[in-house]
């Protein structure tokens, strides 16, 4: 059994779910113990025994979260939550946008605000996959 992986999507019309189940597969064929769950079916109390999180979010109409995300998003921005609440966790987001949009990406930059104002440690670089890019965003992630 590998280390432990939770793989957390929010995605309106499937793509971020797609890149999602992408990650776990390849997570699993390098000897991870991957899990992946849409962000509002996860059990957010769970969240702080994590230790590995990988967000895939898209950003869909004026800059709002997916449907499947919306709950999730509401619990991260609770006012009363302690600024280390989640310090234990290690992270990374990917983001799916189109830069046709003036809110490029806003979902998934804003969740990774968030995660680092809660205490999070991020451990790779964001990858923000544009849907006008001339690989389309499977091209932009396996960059």
């Amino acid at each position: 059994m590998g280390r432990k992986m939770l793989i957390l999507y929010g995605s309106q019309t499937g793509s971020a779910q797609e890149v999602g189940e992408r990650i776990f597969r390849q997570a699993s064929r390098r000897n991870f113990s991957p899990q992946i769950s849409s962000m509002d079916a996860y059990d957010r109390a769970n969240l702080i025994n994590e230790e590995f999180v990988i967000f895939v979010a898209s950003t869909t109409g004026d800059g709002d979260p997916p449907d499947n995300m919306r709950v999730f998003w509401k619990f991260l921005l609770r006012k009363g939550l302690p600024s280390d609440i989640l310090s234990t966790i290690t992270f990374a987001v990917f983001g799916l946008g189109d830069s046709s949009y003036p809110k490029f990406n806003a979902v998934a930059r804003k969740l990774r605000t968030r995660l680092k104002q809660l205490g999070s440690m991020e451990i790779f670089e964001p990858g923000w996959a544009d849907d006008q890019s001339a690989n389309g965003l499977e091209g932009d992630f396996d960059n």
